[in-house]
């Protein structure tokens, strides 16, 4: 998917940012299946971190693709597959508790 070449976008009288369609602010409507507890649960986490449940699966997803690029940070606590699997363990067990 491509966004707008960068040039002067005005709408009525108003002269708009070109940063407003950088690929990190376009958002895109999809369609998928996502099972229903981890909706559940990515729901839930996401109300625990007071945002968005879209906001964290677009959080998950950026990490997982930089990760898979070989850039999980310095610190080597990114959004990895083993920390969703460990934070979503960790919540489980704070419910039943």
């Amino acid at each position: 998917m491509s966004t707008k070449a960068k040039k002067d976008i005005v709408y009525g009288k108003f002269e708009l940012d070109p940063d407003e369609f950088s690929p990190k602010n376009v958002k895109v409507r999809i369609t998928t299946f996502i099972d229903e507890d981890a909706l559940t649960e990515f729901k839930t986490i996401a109300e625990l971190q007071g945002t968005k449940y879209q906001t964290l699966l677009n959080q998950v997803i950026r990490g997982f693709v930089s990760g898979s690029k070989g850039n999980n940070g310095s610190d080597g606590g990114g959004l990895t597959v083993a920390n969703v699997r460990r934070i979503v363990r960790e919540e489980i067990k704070k419910k039943q508790a």
